[in-house]
This record gives C-alpha cells, structure tokens and sequence, in this order.
C-alpha cells in the first residue's frame, strides 16, 4: 500500500471519527475550540467533494505527472480540515 493510499483511508475513516469525538464534547469547550471545529468539519466537507470530483476523472485523460488529482483525491482528505481546523482557531477573536 502506497503512502497515498494511507492518507486518504486515514482522512476518509479516522478523520470523521476524531471530528465525532471531539463534537461529542463541543458545548463544554471555548469558543476558539469550538470555531477550530467547525473548521475543521467544513475543511473535511469540502476536501470530501473534491476528492470525490477529481476522482471522477476518466482514466482516458490521466497524464503520468498528474499532481493535482494525487493531491485532491489523496491528500486533501487530511490536509484541508488540518487547514480549516488551524485557520479557524488562529483567526478566531479572543473573548473571555
């Protein structure tokens, strides 16, 4: 199994189940956690319908030194809600 293979069956299957985890617990966290989540979540929804679009290419036009599909179908399944999650917990304002 390629390490490409791995990510995405880490970001498809290990990736909902950490987001569920930790929505389980969102009412008890602060603000700043709780807008990482969301994040997070909608980083994983989004990376879901590109995975799902660029894996919907026919095989007919695949070239050999295709990076985007690699990355859009693999890749961004973990790195886009690591994206989102980082984003938003940075950008978020401090309240007390």
């Amino acid at each position: 199994m390629s390490l490409g293979i791995l990510v995405f069956l880490v970001g498809l299957f290990a990736v909902p189940v950490v987001l569920l985890a930790w929505g389980h617990k969102i009412r008890r966290l602060n603000p700043k956690s709780r807008r990482a989540f969301w994040g997070a979540v909608i980083g994983h929804c989004i990376a879901g319908t590109l995975a799902v679009t660029w894996g919907m290419i026919p095989p007919e036009t695949w070239t050999p030194d295709e990076t985007l599909r690699g990355f859009f179908g693999l890749w961004a399944m973990v790195t886009l809600p690591l994206i989102g999650g980082i984003g938003a917990f940075l950008t978020a304002p401090n309240r007390k």
